[in-house]
């Protein structure tokens, strides 16, 4: 047994890797760092996606709230023009009626 040998296994000494094992260490340590840098990237992405989709929502939000509001005053015309003249709601109510009728048979 060899003084470093010794050295080693009191843990006085860190023990050399040989050249396979230093080739192994490389790679795992490679690893790591590949493994670090593609979290950060990650990371990174789905800060962006996670923005862009906000984003994304609001807009749809606002145009939704626009949509409403559009569909809002149509429905207050119409409510308006039935109670001016109800004739011709009556009409298309009894033409469909009478289609779904006709249609039946």
């Amino acid at each position: 047994m060899s003084l470093e040998s010794i050295l080693t296994n009191l843990g006085l000494m860190q023990r050399r890797p040989s050249g396979v094992e230093a080739q192994i260490q490389a790679l795992q340590h490679e690893i790591r760092r590949v493994g670090r840098t593609l979290s950060r990237q990650a990371s990174h992405a789905s800060e962006d996606w996670g923005n862009d989709l906000g984003d994304f929502g609001r807009e749809a939000a606002r145009q939704g709230a626009y949509i409403a509001s559009v569909a809002g005053q149509q429905a207050m015309r119409g409510a308006d023009a039935l109670r001016r003249d109800p004739l011709p709601a009556i009409a298309i109510v009894g033409t469909v009626f009478l289609l779904s009728r006709l249609l039946k048979r």
